[in-house]
């Protein structure tokens, strides 16, 4: 099979761009629209797929066989971001370090079960989340536990996650004495320890989906991921976010990130750094 076996009609790569904003918030922009039908592309070639139309209706319908689901799971894959490191904006987990009695004494929950309640909001393949963990276990009190939540859209990255065998690249700047601590090295690459695994619960989800949390948290991190989406999409998710921290609770956003121009109720911290802070 030729590349030019594939074509999709420009109709089609409009409802394409318009199926990932409205299922996943994410914004094709013009500039990025032929990488974007490049990747359909390919992504029709693998499953052997010539016409638009058919992808298309794949895609958007629910799946009805194990085959079915995996093609949109791959789709999923394909359109979402997954680049993540350890320790990646590490002046994010310096100020948690610097601020964790501060952060304790702000957390209802740390009053009355002991735990400290963390969403990773994007978690792709699971270095965020881990991070938290083995900063929570260095400094957390003895009496208390993290409870992170780790979720993601991508089933392969949530997947790779649960597994946590990772190949450190140079962009992770993991202190030695945690590696020693929480890693152990084989022919696979670093696996990271069950005793770091525990605190971390990993779930599929979707960030454009009602937040339905009992539970308010003390902290959330979602990074780099409001850049592919519009003002509108970034001003519902910070209301969400709000809702969904505790008086007092942070949330970090990404470096490249910001809420300058949105609408919110967050206190500026410092930069990419906000807090919940209703007068009482």
């Amino acid at each position: 099979m030729t590349n030019n076996t594939v074509h999709i009609p420009e109709k089609f790569l409009d409802m394409f761009c318009e199926y990932v904003f409205r299922n996943f918030g994410i914004y094709v922009e013009d500039t990025k629209r032929k990488i974007f039908e490049m990747k359909l592309m390919q992504l029709m070639r693998n499953e052997n797929i010539t016409e638009a139309s058919q992808y298309y209706h794949m895609i958007a319908a629910p799946p009805i066989s194990e085959n079915h689901k995996r093609v949109k799971n791959t789709f999923i894959d394909t359109v979402t971001v997954h680049k993540t490191n350890f320790f990646r904006e590490n002046n994010h987990f310096e100020f948690i370090k610097q601020n964790i009695k501060e952060i304790i004494e702000a957390s209802p929950s740390a009053k009355l079960t002991g735990e400290l309640r963390i969403w990773s909001a994007a978690c792709s393949t699971g270095e965020e989340p881990y991070t938290l963990s083995m900063l929570m276990k260095e400094i957390l009190p003895p009496h208390m536990r993290a409870k992170i939540l780790a979720t993601d859209i991508s089933p392969a990255s949530v997947k790779k996650a649960l597994e946590g065998v990772y190949k450190f690249g140079p962009e992770d700047h993991i202190p030695p004495t945690y590696i020693a601590k929480y890693f152990t090295k084989n022919a696979d690459g670093w696996w990271i320890s069950d005793e770091i695994k525990r605190y971390v619960t990993f779930r599929l989800f979707n960030l454009m989906d009602v937040f339905n949390f009992k539970t308010p948290f003390d902290i959330i991190f979602c990074r780099n991921v409001m850049i592919y989406f519009n003002r509108d999409v970034q001003e519902q998710l910070v209301g969400k976010f709000y809702d969904n921290l505790s008086n007092n609770g942070l949330l970090f956003i990404g470096h490249s990130e910001s809420l300058i121009q949105l609408k919110h109720g967050f206190k500026y911290t410092e930069p990419t750094i906000y807090k919940k802070q209703r007068d009482e």
